[in-house]
C-alpha cells in the first residue's frame, strides 16, 4: 500500500508519499510554507533528498496547496499508485481515534474546531479538496488524542457540572502520533518488554506536552481540553486558574476574547521573557546580558520547572520509570535542560553521561544508570500511514 501523508498547519502544507511495504519507503516528500502570502515558499523532493521544486510564488490557501501537490506528484507519476490519504488531524471530540473521514468525522472536526482553531478550519479546507481531487481514494483521519484515549476516566474529566463533561469539556491530550513513535522506539532501542515497562515521554518544542505511557498505555498527558494547556510552552500560557480571566480583565478593561488571543499568543516563554517563545533566543538574551536577560532566566527555570513536575506526578502514579525519551526541536537540542531535568533524578539512581548529553546523542545515561534517558527525532509521518494502512485494511 502506498500512502500520501498530510500534515497541516493553520500557514504551512507537509507532504510524504510513503510506500507500506517492509523498508517503508518514503518515495516523495515536501512542504509549502507561508501558505497564504505572495511569496511561499515550495520545496518538493523526490525520495528522501533529490530536489525537484524550490520556489518562492503566490499560494493563496490549503486548497491550492493541494492541488500544486497533487500536480506535483501526478507529473512525477505518482498520483496513480497512490492507495490512500492520512491526515495528522486534530480534534474531533467523540470520534478521535484512527478513522475514515466520514461526513459525520468531518462534521465533528467543525462543531470541535473552537478547541484547535488553527488546525482544524484548514484541514477541513485541505480535506474537501482531496475528497473532490481524489473521489476513489480512502481518506484517514489520525487524530492526536486517539493515543490518549485508554486512560483511566479520572484522568480525563475535570472538576465540573457532570453536564459538562457530557458536553465534551475533558482533557483529550494531544501530540499523539509523536508519543506513538517515540515511546515505541524506546521500547525498541533498549529491549524493553512491550507489555512491562513505564516510560516518560517529553515532546519539547514550539508546542510542548509531557505523557506518561505504562504497560504499552498511555496513562495522563499534560495537555487537557486543547494543546494551550500543560506545562509551559513557546507562547501558549499552559496550565493557569481559570478565575485569573475575569480578574485580568477587571484590571485591565480587556475583553475575554482578547485576554485568550493574549493567552494563546503572547503567554509561555514569550510571555514571560518578553524576549521570544523560541529557547535559543531566550538563551542568547541570557548570554549576552541583555536588558531582558532576568525575565529570560524566569521563563526557562519555569519551563525546566513544569517538566519536572510532571514528570515527577508520572513517576508516582506509574510507581517509577525505566526510561525518559526527549523530543522535540528543544528536547533534542538543549543539552544543559535536559541535564537540568535529570539532575532531580539521582535519588532514584539516575546517572547522567555528561558527554554523550552535551553531543545529543540517542543514549544519555551513563552505565550503571538505573533509568535510561534516550534523545530521539520524531517521525510523526510513519505513524499517520501505519495507522492509515490499519484503518484501509481493517486492521
Amino acid at each position: 500500500m502506498i500512502v500520501l501523508v498530510c500534515n497541516i498547519g493553520s500557514t504551512s502544507f507537509k507532504f510524504q508519499v510513503i510506500d507500506m511495504g517492509d523498508e517503508e519507503k518514503v518515495l516523495a516528500r515536501g512542504g509549502i510554507d507561508r501558505v497564504g502570502s505572495e511569496n511561499a515558499w515550495i520545496r518538493f523532493y523526490l525520495g528522501t533528498n533529490i530536489l525537484k521544486v524550490d520556489e518562492e510564488r503566490l499560494v493563496a490557501s490549503q486548497g491550492e496547496a493541494v492541488k500544486i501537490c497533487l500536480t506535483f506528484l501526478s507529473t512525477m507519476i505518482l498520483n496513480s499508485l497512490i492507495d490512500a490519504v492520512g491526515f495528522k488531524t486534530v480534534q474531533a471530540g467523540e470520534k478521535n481515534g484512527s478513522v475514515l473521514l466520514t461526513d459525520d468525522v468531518l462534521a465533528a472536526m467543525k462543531e470541535y474546531a473552537p478547541l484547535a482553531p488553527a488546525h482544524n478550519p484548514p484541514y477541513l479546507q485541505a480535506i474537501k479538496m482531496f475528497r473532490e481531487l481524489l473521489p476513489d481514494k480512502p481518506l484517514v483521519g489520525v487524530f492526536e488524542p486517539g493515543f490518549h484515549i485508554n486512560r483511566p476516566d479520572y484522568a480525563q474529566v475535570y472538576g465540573v457540572p457532570y453536564e459538562w463533561i457530557k458536553l465534551g469539556v475533558r482533557k483529550y491530550g494531544y501530540h499523539g502520533a509523536s508519543f506513538r513513535y517515540v515511546t515505541g522506539e524506546t521500547i525498541r532501542i533498549l529491549g524493553l518488554d512491550p507489555k512491562n515497562h513505564k516510560i516518560i515521554a517529553c515532546h519539547l518544542g514550539g508546542s510542548s506536552s509531557v505523557c506518561a505511557f505504562k504497560n504499552g498505555v498511555a496513562i495522563d498527558t499534560s495537555m487537557g481540553l486543547t494543546p494551550q494547556s500543560g506545562l509551559l510552552q513557546s507562547n501558549r500560557v499552559g496550565d493557569i486558574d481559570a478565575f485569573a480571566i475575569p480578574f485580568i480583565m477587571e484590571k485591565t478593561g480587556l475583553t475575554m476574547g482578547e485576554v485568550f488571543r493574549q493567552l494563546s499568543t503572547n503567554g509561555g516563554l514569550k510571555g514571560i521573557s518578553g524576549k521570544s517563545g523560541d529557547m535559543r533566543d531566550i538563551l542568547a538574551e541570557i548570554a549576552a546580558g541583555g536588558p531582558l536577560a532576568e525575565q529570560c532566566k524566569l521563563a526557562r527555570a519555569k519551563f525546566i520547572y513544569d517538566i519536572k513536575f510532571y514528570m515527577g506526578a508520572y513517576i508516582l502514579l506509574m510507581g517509577g520509570v525505566d526510561a525518559i525519551c526527549f523530543s522535540g526541536g528543544t528536547g533534542q537540542g538543549d543539552a544543559e535542560l535536559r541535564a537540568e531535568v535529570l539532575s532531580s533524578l539521582g535519588f532514584l539512581g539516575f546517572i547522567l553521561d555528561e558527554e554523550a548529553n552535551k553531543k545529543n546523542e540517542e543514549q544519555i545515561h551513563a552505565p550503571g544508570s538505573e533509568i535510561a534517558a534516550l534523545v530521539l527525532e520524531t517521525n510523526e509521518e510513519i505513524i499517520v500511514a501505519r495507522e492509515t494502512a490499519k484503518v484501509v485494511n481493517g486492521l
